[in-house]
């Protein structure tokens, strides 16, 4: 009888631990990258294996917790607000703010990797898109996601180290180059309309040329990386520097003859008008004639800044329509055209167009004997005069007349009450976890805001997304 109790009890204690043992081993198979540890979790009777290690922890449930995330991302979103997202991919990189730092969490497949939130920037080469405005959404290749650090030392304040997503999961996770990174703007396709008081934003393709490449930034200095193998290019002929001083100009086309004769570039097909912001002043080139827009502003939005032209001179140029000109005058953004006439009173608290292709290409990128760097404007899409704005926490639709298309509605992911209800219910399951890790004080664990996260469905937590996630430089 003893021996039939002793039994018993062993079975009793020892087989959950083998089943847990089995879970972690499967667990193992399927988890991609390596990790200092493999735990189980359990939330609602459902299994999760947790993969942790210094940098991100990695996810994955063997109960289906994780399954569909992005799409039920979209679909919650799509329930609670009246911008709607369709046909997005189910695969892609979610970037969440915690006191004031950046983190990713890359969603792949059934798995879920989320990084700690330690950067100072988070930068998609598709930032321009609907769904990276509103959601914080980018479909980029891990390597064209750049992660930026402020750098250590006081002296170097202003600088930032940088390393890609893919550095990051795949490489050594303390690679950081010095400067700052610019990478060719992704093509962005999606099909805008609006219905019954909704803006519906479908996804139809979004492409990222030249993704091999990078051109960084430090001071002055510009240098050319290749991001498949993070080694610099390196040219026989070509000094690469921005430009110090700008002279005098009376059109774009004596700009560009500057530029040709005095850098290390060689402008082609580039427009001749245009507009350029200097300080709080904003010059119109048209048909060889230029004018300074009349007004006081204390900022503009142009489309176009992160054109290659600005990244290697360090301009401020834009080849939009100078008929809408999204101003910002005494905190409040509104729409002027080009002689200052008011379309769009100051009455926003923020006003973003929606996204605009503009293609260039830098044509002899590879050509290490180049003497200059050609760069070649292509083109860009006709603008659509539809705009996303926002007053205090809602966000509505406008037009180029101010006329409201969608009414404004707060984005509501949740209420407050419920995500206070979901944190407690988390610090009750995962006291001892919390506790462990104090104990041993493991200085590198993920913060505990963001280990809650993975319990329970996104949406209810993540910081809510703004039109203002475009961070400033």
């Amino acid at each position: 009888m003893k021996k039939i109790l002793v039994c018993l009890i062993c079975i009793i204690i020892f087989s959950p631990l083998v089943y847990a043992s089995k879970e972690i081993d499967n667990a193992e198979k399927v988890l991609p990258f390596k990790y200092e540890r493999i735990r189980k979790i359990k939330s609602d009777k459902k299994i999760a294996c947790v993969g942790e290690n210094t940098a991100f922890i990695s996810l994955y449930s063997p109960d289906g917790l994780y399954d569909n995330f992005m799409q039920s991302y979209y679909s919650q979103n799509n329930k609670l607000q009246n911008i709607k997202f369709e046909n997005y991919p189910d695969e892609g990189v979610i970037r969440y703010k915690q006191n004031g730092k950046y983190g990713i969490i890359y969603v792949q497949g059934n798995i879920i990797h989320i990084t700690k939130p330690v950067f100072a920037k988070v930068e998609f080469p598709d930032e321009n898109s609907t769904v990276s405005k509103l959601l914080n959404v980018s479909f980029a290749p891990l390597d064209n996601i750049i992660l930026y650090a402020k750098y250590p030392y006081k002296n170097r304040g202003n600088d930032y180290l940088y390393q890609s997503a893919k550095m990051l999961f795949y490489e050594s996770p303390f690679l950081f180059y010095d400067g700052y990174v610019f990478l060719n703007p992704a093509n962005i396709n999606e099909n805008i309309r609006i219905e019954n008081n909704n803006l519906y934003v479908k996804y139809e393709q979004i492409l990222f040329p030249q993704s091999n490449y990078a051109i960084t930034l430090t001071g002055k200095n510009i240098n050319l990386y290749n991001l498949k193998t993070y080694k610099k290019i390196e040219y026989k002929n070509i000094n690469l520097a921005q430009i110090t001083e700008i002279p005098v100009i009376d059109s774009l086309n004596s700009l560009y003859e500057f530029i040709n004769n005095n850098t290390a570039f060689d402008l082609k097909n580039y427009p001749s008008d245009g507009m350029i912001e200097t300080g709080n002043k904003l010059y119109l080139f048209k048909n060889g004639q230029m004018q300074r827009l009349s007004g006081v502003y204390d900022d503009f939005k142009l489309i176009g800044t992160d054109l290659f032209i600005n990244r290697l001179t360090g301009l401020n140029l834009s080849f939009q329509q100078d008929d809408n000109i999204i101003v910002k005058h005494v905190s409040k953004w509104g729409i002027v055209n080009s002689t200052g006439g008011i379309k769009v009173p100051f009455i926003y608290d923020d006003i973003s167009p929606l996204s605009t292709n503009i293609e260039e290409n830098i044509t002899n990128l590879n050509d290490i004997n180049a003497k200059k760097l050609e760069l070649k404007y292509i083109g860009q899409d006709s603008f659509k005069q539809i705009y996303i704005a926002r007053t205090g926490k809602k966000y509505g639709v406008i037009n180029d007349k101010n006329e409201i298309l969608v009414p404004f509605e707060y984005i509501k992911y949740s209420e407050e009450n419920d995500v206070n209800s979901v944190k407690s219910q988390i610090g009750i399951t995962m006291q001892k976890e919390r506790q462990r890790q104090e104990r041993k004080e493991i200085m590198h664990a993920l913060p505990w805001f963001i280990t809650s996260m993975i319990l329970y469905p996104l949406w209810l937590i993540i910081p809510n997304p703004s039109i203002d996630v475009n961070i400033t430089y």
